[in-house]
């Protein structure tokens, strides 16, 4: 792990003494941890939360040279290894949900739950190769209006412009050669063959109008892992998280809460 990584990462206590174990929070490509705001003062009163940055993410700790989806799993567990826990609850969106299950499957026995939220095992290779292209040619401002179209619901977007203009605002705040080589990790990035070894509970959560990582992208998680749940929420897209946000900390503390090992 990076010695940035380590430093980005932090770990809000418990505000209770119910405590269900550590959760860690996995975000998603072009996003900070800071996407997790509106989850952490719900999720505080059951778990200690932690929070990092994925590898390379802002201009500040940016890396020289390629890393793929390998590479971020030995992120999350030198995250665990830094912080002094044996063990966690894992909770990953998108690109963090790919983490997550990969994590789970290869590190079994530090892995007390697991939730994926609107995230796909795999996903076509040209759009995202195209896409690293277009930021290496232009920067993040050229790929702005795309995809925060395609995190938020249209409906969502003219009720909360204030949350959409935010979200747009984290994702410019990226280094674009980083983002670039992330979007070359999920053009690679493949966790179909890792399903069948998660073996923590796992929780898969999707939106229906999701149009990045449609249900169908769920149901593989759910039909893959065994013993999976799959909620599908109705009228959320993408970025779930930030559009109902209190739902989907109550569904993890609903999940992870119940796991006693």
């Amino acid at each position: 792990m990076t010695s940035a990584t380590a430093r980005a990462a932090r770990l809000e206590p418990c505000a209770d003494q119910d405590l269900a174990g550590p959760l860690v929070l996995v975000n998603s490509l072009g996003t900070t941890s800071s996407m997790w705001d509106g989850l952490v003062p719900v999720l505080r009163t059951r778990f200690d939360v932690v929070r990092y940055e994925q590898r390379g993410y802002g201009a500040e700790d940016a890396l020289d040279g390629p890393f793929w989806l390998d590479d971020l799993v030995d992120d999350l567990a030198g995250v665990l290894d830094e912080l002094g826990l044996e063990r966690a609850h894992l909770a990953g969106i998108s690109l963090g949900g790919m983490v997550a299950a990969r994590a789970a499957a290869r590190h079994p026995h530090r892995v007390r739950s697991v939730t994926i939220i609107c995230s796909a095992p795999v996903l076509p290779r040209d759009p995202w190769l195209e896409r690293a292209r277009a930021v290496r040619g232009g920067g993040l401002a050229v790929i702005h209006d795309t995809v925060v179209q395609r995190w938020f619901t249209p409906e969502f977007a003219a009720e909360h412009p204030d949350i959409v203009r935010r979200y747009g605002d984290m994702l410019l705040a990226n280094d674009a050669g980083q983002y670039a080589r992330a979007c070359e990790l999920l053009a690679a990035a493949d966790v179909r063959g890792d399903l069948g070894d998660v073996a923590a509970p796992t929780l898969v959560i999707g939106g229906s109008a999701d149009v990045a990582t449609p249900p169908c992208d769920q149901e593989i998680y759910a039909a893959g892992i065994p013993g999976a749940r799959l909620l599908i929420l109705d009228g959320v897209g993408h970025m779930a998280p930030a559009a109902v946000p209190a739902k989907i900390a109550r569904e993890i503390i609903a999940h992870a809460g119940r796991v006693h090992d």
